[in-house]
């Protein structure tokens, strides 16, 4: 369900015709002469939300439009007076809100116990979604409560726990845009309107240590060139276990998948294309119509396009052993290299020299790893962007074509796109707007 907060008592109209099953009336937002009229106006079921201790809000319980009154949990003696005066047909929602940090499971779970005490017919827990490990919280109070919990994360990355939310309600706000109006003041971090909540998608980026990546960038601005309401963000983490934890649970529609976790992702599709398996790794994820995970590989496809024409009957030498690396392998034997040799980062620095095309796979991007004079009239791609790595700096008076990760980046991205939405990216468009942040933080991969 979908309770929508009526912040404005000017935009009832508004409220009782959004697609909203609820509308939620605070009681600390408008003069207390307001509230039964309000409620009396509702043309949908009422949260009543009570944000101090008067007993005097509970008069307005008696009213048929009211079918849930939400009291904080500090309000230990006003929870007391609902439990005297209580119908059956109200139900209690005893509210939790941390608007700093989303605590430990561990430490929620003692709050739940706290919670439990007051008799509570629903628990509601809103927290401050800082990591994306945090996340995984809040998808486990849902899966723990089911309906009997009402659990957000608040913030950018809680948008995942609003939008696929599995437990009794998530809430909305009436107003998308206007930053000034009432509504949005009012309105929690991250929380979206009705309409935002029924049509928008949320896709990321899985990998650890990525606050430098650029696909945000590149994947948001071809969401807006379609006015698709979707949004791709970072999922920043160490643990890939957490990224499958929530990723599943909410039934995320689809993830594109960077260092360190792209064997990983392989394991964990329950299809992967001919491609993913060759290579030994998968970098695209889409959840399909029968909910089975179908995993694809298309940064070969990236390093194809960014180094087109310059494969076939060419030596190549790869520097690193992950799963750029070989991507980019597997892309120059499908083009007919006569050689491809990689290197891992234990071989390196390397006296090797003996290799038309160079590309740098490794996040290494202070030192050059192979002897400067081997470049002059070479092709080399440095999968790192944002900066001009020392690589790219010397290669740029030696070799004959010189390129950045940015390249691949877009064109691995192209495919991607496809799967997830249908539709054709905007190649040209994107790479200008990349380009336009080339001053990013150095990075590898994406």
């Amino acid at each position: 369900m979908i309770a929508v907060t009526l912040a404005n008592p000017r935009h009832l109209k508004r409220a009782n015709s959004t697609k909203a099953d609820l509308i939620e009336i605070r009681t600390d937002l408008y003069p207390e002469s307001n509230i039964a009229g309000l409620i009396a106006k509702c043309e949908k079921p009422v949260i009543l939300t009570i944000k101090s201790p008067r007993t005097v809000w509970l008069d307005y319980i008696d009213s048929p439009k009211v079918k849930y009154v939400d009291i904080d949990y500090r309000l230990t003696g006003l929870i007391k007076e609902f439990h005297k005066e209580r119908s059956k047909r109200v139900k209690l929602i005893v509210s939790f809100h941390d608007y700093k940090e989303t605590p430990s499971w561990e430490r929620i779970q003692k709050r739940l116990v706290q919670l439990q005490k007051l008799n509570p017919d629903v628990i509601k827990v809103a927290t401050m979604i800082e990591e994306f490990d945090d996340i995984s919280v809040i998808a486990r109070l849902q899966k723990k409560l089911g309906k009997k919990v009402i659990a957000v994360g608040m913030g950018d990355l809680g948008m995942m726990t609003r939008i696929y939310n599995r437990g009794l309600l998530t809430y909305a706000r009436l107003s998308a845009t206007d930053k000034q109006t009432l509504e949005n003041v009012s309105a929690a971090p991250g929380q979206l309107t009705v309409e935002q909540l029924k049509e928008r998608k949320i896709f990321g980026l899985v990998g650890d240590a990525i606050k430098y990546s650029l696909s945000p960038l590149m994947y948001n601005n071809s969401f807006q060139h379609y006015d698709l309401p979707h949004i791709y963000q970072l999922w920043d983490t160490s643990k890939f276990s957490t990224f499958k934890e929530v990723f599943n649970f909410f039934k995320l529609p689809g993830a594109s998948v960077t260092q360190p976790f792209k064997t990983n992702a392989l394991k964990m599709v329950d299809h992967a294309d001919a491609d993913s398996v060759k290579i030994g790794a998968v970098n695209t994820v889409v959840r399909d119509s029968d909910d089975k995970l179908i995993g694809y590989n298309t940064d070969w496809v990236g390093a194809e396009k960014a180094l087109h024409g310059e494969l076939k009957d060419k030596k190549i030498l790869i520097l690193g052993a992950g799963g750029a690396s070989a991507a980019v392998a597997y892309a120059a034997e499908k083009n007919g290299a006569t050689k491809v040799t990689v290197l891992s980062r234990r071989d390196m620095p390397t006296d090797e020299d003996d290799f038309d095309v160079l590309v740098n796979a490794t996040p290494v991007y202070d030192t050059v790893l192979v002897p400067e004079d081997s470049l002059y009239s070479k092709v080399v791609m440095d999968c790192n962007y944002g900066t001009i790595t020392e690589l790219v700096r010397h290669a740029e008076k030696k070799a004959r074509v010189v390129m950045d990760g940015l390249p691949m980046l877009l064109y691995q991205g192209e495919p991607q796109f496809k799967y997830w939405t249908g539709k054709k990216m905007p190649v040209e468009k994107i790479m200008t707007a990349l380009k336009k942040h080339k001053k990013a933080k150095t990075g590898y991969g994406r």
